[in-house]
């Protein structure tokens, strides 16, 4: 079924990645849905970006926007998301895909469930060559889930397969878009307050974009580690502990949740490209998570090279629920 309306505009930023932009360009155009824009803001690209650009410049369905000056993730999406007077907005990653039905079937659910606030769904997880790598899904989640359950199932991570979302445009800009001082988990954040806010959200269980995973992710630089162990602390303590106050909730679960983060996100200490002073940061920042023991504990196996153990069992876990989540969607089909 094509269709022309509603409007949608497909926002891409990007920074340094010439080659995947054109791929996501590529996917954006390819939709079945036809009434689709496209604006894409480079964040001043030092790569090819620019010259690449070009052959697009007097397309009618694609503008391109170069910043003066490089202004960061969230200060670069959020001057994104401002600019389109479309009814609904996706954000798709310059590295990521969408597969052609991706605008129809997602328009067709909001027509569907009008309170939901964005829609997402499953991912093929891909390689650097376009090699699918395997399915993402969401285990045991239903098609539609109202803001009280989104606002209780975020607490333990960003509840999509992949951070391709489509976004109703009055839901952003009543959220005020992305919290412009962080640059990791903001997108998470936002689904906090568009929870928060009273919308639901919508999943579909069919993979309708690609999400591209690169090899060496696992090899982060200290950095950038301790911009994303920063972004957590900010969002369970500045966005998720009013949340639960405002409710009277009771605070144990954020608590349980901050020091289950730590003890998860330890592991980095294994990395052989993080110095000792790195090492010592890192530690001190997951220290303001928790005072349990037990991160204490997990420290110490890793500094006595025991992590093997509880990284063997962590790598066993992921296997088997991948497994079985695949199995589980089979059965229902």
């Amino acid at each position: 079924m094509h269709t022309t309306y509603p409007s949608v505009t497909v926002c891409i930023p990007t920074f340094n990645q010439a080659p995947f932009l054109i791929q996501a360009i590529e996917s954006a155009l390819a939709q079945t849905h036809s009434n689709i824009s496209i604006l894409v803001s480079d964040d001043a690209s030092t790569d090819d970006t620019p010259v690449l650009m070009k052959q697009y410049e007097n397309h009618p369905q694609i503008r391109y926007y170069r910043q003066p000056q490089n202004l960061g993730i969230s200060a670069n999406n959020n001057w994104l998301l401002s600019q389109p007077q479309t009814e609904y907005i996706i954000r798709l990653d310059s590295d990521d895909l969408l597969l052609p039905a991706y605008t129809e079937t997602l328009l067709n659910l909001f027509s569907r469930y009008p309170e939901a606030g964005y829609a997402h769904a499953a991912v093929n997880e891909i390689d650097s060559k376009n090699n699918q790598r395997r399915i993402r899904r969401l285990f045991g989640r239903k098609e539609y889930q109202d803001a009280v359950t989104a606002l209780k199932a975020g607490l333990t991570g960003y509840r999509v397969a992949a951070n391709i979302c489509m976004f109703k445009r009055h839901v952003l800009h009543e959220m005020n878009f992305y919290k412009p001082d962080m640059n990791f988990c903001e997108d998470w954040e936002l689904s906090v307050r568009i929870a928060d806010a009273g919308y639901g959200n919508i999943y579909c269980s069919e993979p309708l974009a690609c999400y591209r995973v690169w090899t060496d992710q696992g090899n982060v630089r200290a950095s950038r580690k301790v911009t994303e162990i920063n972004g957590a602390y900010d969002l369970y303590q500045n966005t998720y502990l009013p949340v639960y106050k405002k409710r009277n909730w009771s605070i144990n679960p954020v608590k349980r949740q901050l020091t289950s983060y730590a003890l998860h996100h330890s592991i980095c200490l294994t990395q052989t490209n993080f110095t000792e002073d790195d090492k010592h940061i890192i530690k001190s920042l997951l220290s303001k998570f928790t005072s349990s023991k037990l991160l204490q504990v997990k420290i110490w196996l890793i500094e006595s090279r025991l992590f093997w153990l509880v990284e063997g069992l962590r790598s066993v876990k992921v296997a088997f629920k991948d497994r079985l989540k695949s199995a589980i969607y089979l059965l229902k089909k």
